[in-house]
């Protein structure tokens, strides 16, 4: 009996920690904008966000819904970028900001090269700007 209450526990809680965004479905958190912008979606560790963009016109954007209070690291991955140009944010009121300009990035912006490609991570004070939604575009140079 303790054994396959332990096993429906485990079963009920261990894909909603691998999607990182607790009871959440990362799909109604984050969309496509573009056409030709491909999301995937990664595992993650609880509190956190993980998916992917490709895009064949070297500009992705996607739509991000107001994020969960608890989410505290939003990880894209970039593959097939070679070099990134800029990451900007957009809100709802249509300000933009840029959260990385070709050589550096805000406090809590982290992009990191992964050979074919980047791994661009949002956290503390960068969560603030893109915690009530909006719209992320990220370019690179051809």
């Amino acid at each position: 009996m303790r054994t396959l209450i332990l096993s429906t526990v485990l079963s009920l809680t261990v894909p909603t920690g691998l999607l990182g965004c607790m009871a959440t479905p990362p799909h109604k958190l984050v969309q496509s904008v573009v056409a030709d912008t491909h999301l995937g979606w990664q595992t993650a560790p609880e509190n956190q966000l993980a998916f992917s963009l490709a895009t064949a016109s070297g500009v992705a954007q996607v739509e991000l819904q107001p994020l969960p209070e608890a989410l505290t690291v939003v990880t894209l991955e970039l593959p097939g970028m070679r070099e990134v140009e800029y990451v900007q944010w957009e809100n709802e009121h249509g300000e933009s900001t840029i959260l990385y300009d070709g050589e550096a990035g805000l406090e809590g912006v982290s992009l990191q090269s992964r050979g074919h490609g980047y791994r661009l991570q949002l956290q503390l004070s960068a969560m603030e700007y893109i915690r009530d939604g909006g719209v992320l575009t990220v370019t690179h140079r051809h």
